[in-house]
């Protein structure tokens, strides 16, 4: 998409390997000064946490990075995530900074130049509490150069990708208007959701 086809990375337009997971949470976005989604950001936590206990988890040796769609949602789960570690003073070893790679929590314009070998993904934007909408802005991906912050987002990971969301394809309404971002986006679930990559 961003190169002309003249880049190969992973995934392949049609593939069975599960590279890339899709984690349908169906939360809703607190809109205004809130801007979070809390059963996305609780339901990523537990399958995150859930994986570093995991002994098969830990002794394949994978790094783990966790993306979220703006500042706030990051925070939450930074807070989520550190109580757990209250609760468990054994997950304490992957986030310490004594480790190569420990896990991280950033958001889509912190991201750049980091990579784990699976990136847990947590696109935030969901149906506003009170209504059965999904505004059509996406923050910094529908602006002018939003497809590019997608572009540095989907390639973080160099095995996998789990991607937490409370959007469907269908929620964004596409048309001759649309943001390349958002248009992205809108493909990239698709994608994550059917296994099969719809070239435009």
């Amino acid at each position: 998409r961003y190169y002309g086809g003249g880049l190969v990375t992973f995934p392949s337009p049609v593939t069975e390997d599960g590279a890339v997971s899709f984690h349908f949470v169906g939360g809703q976005y607190e809109k205004g000064s809130a801007r979070i989604n809390q059963p996305e950001a609780r339901t990523l936590v537990k399958d995150l946490v859930a994986r570093l206990k995991s002994p098969g988890f830990q002794r394949s040796g994978l790094t783990i990075g966790v993306v979220t769609f703006n500042s706030e949602q990051q925070r939450l789960i930074e807070d989520l995530l550190d109580a757990e570690r209250r609760k468990d003073p054994g997950l304490e070893p992957f986030f310490s900074e004594i480790e190569l790679e420990p896990v991280f929590v950033k958001n889509l314009e912190s991201v750049q130049g980091d990579e784990r070998d699976v990136i847990f993904i947590s696109t935030t934007f969901g149906k506003v509490i009170g209504t059965d909408k999904v505004r059509q802005n996406f923050g910094p991906i529908s602006r002018p150069d939003g497809w590019r912050r997608l572009n540095v987002l989907f390639t973080r990971s160099k095995r996998r990708i789990e991607l937490f969301t409370s959007l469907s394809p269908e929620d964004i309404v596409v048309d001759e208007k649309t943001p390349l971002g958002t248009k992205a986006l809108r493909d990239y679930l698709d994608f994550a959701k059917r296994g099969v990559l719809v070239t435009t």
